[in-house]
């Protein structure tokens, strides 16, 4: 099963946020937005590297009022130590 994420980068290239709070979307938007979705899980307990495989259900007119993505990112890396 595709991923929210991967649906909508492949709808939307680039950045974006999408309003999921809009009053009287499309027939077509409205059974989009009520129809079961899965998404990337994300948080401490998912592997670094592993992210992709790990998916989370959601229904995105009832769990998000919204949703931001960033279609390239990169590696987080440590800052560099402060002198004190």
């Amino acid at each position: 099963m595709r991923s929210l994420e991967a649906r909508l980068a492949d709808a939307v290239p680039g950045n974006y946020y999408a309003e999921l709070r809009t009053h009287g979307p499309s027939p077509e938007a409205a059974q989009w937005l009520h129809a079961p979705q899965t998404q990337r899980s994300f948080g401490s307990v998912v592997p670094r590297f592993l992210y992709r495989f790990h998916l989370a259900p959601l229904i995105p007119a009832q769990d998000y009022d919204g949703r931001a993505f960033v279609a390239r990112s990169s590696c987080s890396r440590p800052l560099p130590a402060m002198e004190t």
